[in-house]
């Protein structure tokens, strides 16, 4: 029965990570070309750049391909370091969304949007409303996923192995270091939050240790930022090096927060807890970013020399 429940898990897991991929691609076929040419036109200071990386992540739904445009474009010279940092922000902000959509909950409709959006793709001459199609497709695989997710963890609640797994997770730095993992391996930030609410959805995860692996899983999410910049000049690894500062930080910041803010308390308003992980989520990179942007520039400099000790040190071994 445990084997069934977990086949039916990974089931979901692939459903789900089918459907966001599916949403991303084809909305970033779409305005792909649009893409550059928004980064490149509205980044002139910082806050147009936070403003841009959150309404392009917001759309395109991966902060991981716009943040990774930002570095090719800081490599080439075209986006300057300070526009960069500003896209980084903005799209942690904007990859929010998901979760958001998420606690929603359109599941009802789901299969709906996937069979109107196979009858789109497929008989359809216009390329546009093909992609239109694959996304409805995307945003219907989504939800079924969810669903999928949340019946196997229904199933596996009661399952010794399995609560003595989820208990592992319970507590502060084991909390940060699972979300970590968990994005590092899935290489989707909105992956990991979208099992989060799953696993709310059927009370296995108290909410305290949900929001623990949200900080760890922000940290987890610039893996993809810094394996994109390996190759780059100097210039372009900096972003990733800024990335990864802006999210440290905003960690630690928020372990010192969670000692005194009843985060849970502040917004039992919202009633659901994959409603309380979308707007921890949320808050999480909304107040880091209103708490860092304004020492942007501090942040380029720390890049900077930490660039440029690794180069000398990498030099030096080789």
């Amino acid at each position: 029965m445990a084997m069934y429940s977990i086949i039916n898990l990974l089931c979901g897991i692939g459903l789900f990570l089918i459907g966001m991929t599916l949403m991303s691609e084809y909305t970033t076929l779409t305005f792909g070309e649009k893409l550059k040419d928004i980064l490149s036109a509205l980044t002139k200071n910082k806050i147009s750049g936070v403003l841009t990386g959150l309404g392009v992540t917001s759309v395109i739904q991966s902060s991981c391909a716009t943040t990774v445009t930002a570095v090719s474009f800081v490599g080439a010279g075209i986006l300057s370091l300070s526009g960069a940092v500003g896209i980084v922000m903005g799209a942690n902000i904007g990859t929010t969304v998901t979760s958001l959509i998420i606690a929603f909950n359109f599941s009802d409709v789901a299969p709906l949007a996937v069979f109107l959006g196979t009858i789109l793709k497929m008989f359809s001459k216009s390329e546009k409303l093909q992609s239109a199609g694959m996304i409805t497709v995307g945003f219907g695989l989504l939800f079924i996923g969810l669903n999928t997710m949340s019946a196997a963890f229904e199933s596996l609640k009661d399952n010794p192995s399995f609560l003595s797994f989820v208990a592992k997770t319970d507590g502060k730095l084991q909390g940060v270091l699972t979300g970590l993992i968990m994005t590092a391996i899935m290489q989707s930030s909105s992956a990991t939050i979208g099992i989060l609410q799953a696993l709310s959805m059927r009370n296995i995860i108290p909410i305290d240790t949900a929001f623990y692996i949200i900080l760890g899983q922000n940290i987890g999410a610039v893996i993809p930022v810094i394996i994109s910049s390996v190759g780059a000049n100097k210039t372009a690894k900096q972003v990733g090096v800024i990335h990864l500062l802006f999210n440290m930080i905003g960690t630690l910041i928020f372990l010192v927060l969670m000692e005194f803010v009843p985060f849970n308390h502040i917004f039992s308003f919202a009633g659901s807890g994959s409603m309380k992980i979308s707007l921890f989520h949320i808050t999480f990179n909304v107040v880091s970013t209103l708490l860092l942007l304004p020492t942007s520039d501090l942040l380029i400099k720390i890049s900077e020399k930490l660039t440029v000790g690794f180069v000398f040190y990498k030099k030096k071994i080789s």
